[in-house]
């Protein structure tokens, strides 16, 4: 590719004028790439479990040990920089990937079908068709019913086994083009959000991340809670001076203004604990694949509004300051 002037290039570094960068590039994303030279004193090692039929415990199983694998570098070593997202990654319970699943779904079955009556000349029970698909397409059995019987007749007489539609029964189009509504991007992009949905979910934030508003929704909570903490820290100051005043004066009133101060401290920490879990949340959600993708393309790529990407802070993945953050 000839980057001709006022050309930015696939990058989010510039490219000199008259200097070639070599890339890897495709719909999904691109990365530039550097060329290193080795030292001849660089080797590989590589870790990995080595099963030996010589170690068998008393129940019968093969043990397994560590091994080390050492493997020596080329003299010329290219490393691929950080990738920078072409395509945005589905957000949870948002129209697009409501879209991508009602093409997959039905891609899927049908593909499963065909193939099954190819091999073995029958269809496939329910639950072998629910089998079938794709780990991570998490669909209600009665959405999932739905969509077979967009691709596929229900023997009842033989033992409940669904078969493969023909061309042009009931608006059936075929597998090839149902095929063709599905692309290999929009697979990824939905494996990824679900990589990140799993994520989340592990963090024990299972609610907050649907729909398209929630980075905007716990920011709106997160300030609320700022002004909490910061009243509550308030009341505690305010109430700490009058009780060493009462304390100055050894007035009987001690006690109460205590217990009185004591109860603020412990609002003011659940205030100030609520405040850290909300702010944990939203740094969260703010690394979700799905909103990291979608900053930078719309940010970068595609210049909406008058944004500027962070480029540092907890959206580098490197975690040493040695990469971009697509945050805005």
């Amino acid at each position: 590719e000839i980057l001709y002037q006022k050309v930015h290039g696939p990058f989010i570094g510039e490219v000199e004028e008259g200097n070639a960068q070599t890339g890897l590039i495709s719909n999904l994303f691109a990365a530039p790439i550097f060329r290193h030279d080795s030292e001849p004193t660089d080797f590989l090692m590589v870790l990995g479990q080595l099963t030996t039929s010589s170690r068998v415990a008393s129940s019968g199983e093969v043990l397994t040990e560590l091994g080390v694998v050492l493997r020596p570098l080329p003299a010329n070593i290219y490393c691929v920089g950080q990738t920078e997202p072409r395509v945005k990654v589905f957000s949870p319970n948002t129209n697009d990937e409501k879209k991508f699943i009602n093409a997959f779904v039905p891609y899927q079955v049908a593909k499963n079908l065909q193939r099954t009556e190819e091999l073995h000349g029958n269809g496939l029970t329910f639950e072998s068709i629910k089998d079938r698909l794709f780990g991570n397409t998490a669909i209600p059995q009665t959405q999932l019913r739905l969509r077979i019987k967009q691709v596929a007749n229900f023997e009842r007489k033989d033992n409940g086994i669904w078969s493969l539609k023909s061309v042009g029964e009931d608006d059936f189009p075929g597998v090839e083009a149902l095929g063709r509504k599905v692309s290999p991007e929009g697979v990824a992009a939905y494996e990824s959000e679900c990589a990140g949905v799993r994520r989340l979910k592990d963090l024990g934030i299972e609610e907050l991340y649907s729909g398209g508003s929630n980075i905007a929704n716990v920011a709106s909570v997160m300030l609320y809670l700022n002004g909490a903490a910061h009243a509550a820290m308030e009341r505690k100051l305010k109430l700490k001076k009058v009780l060493e005043i009462k304390k100055r004066q050894k007035s009987p009133q001690v006690p109460y203004f205590q217990r009185a101060y004591e109860k603020l401290d412990e609002e003011y920490k659940q205030v100030k604990k609520r405040q850290e879990i909300a702010k944990f949340i939203y740094e969260e959600i703010q690394l979700s694949p799905w909103h990291l993708s979608g900053e930078f393309i719309d940010v970068h790529k595609r210049a909406q509004g008058s944004a500027m990407m962070k480029l540092t802070g907890i959206g580098d993945p490197s975690g040493l300051g040695e990469a971009y953050n697509f945050l805005r």
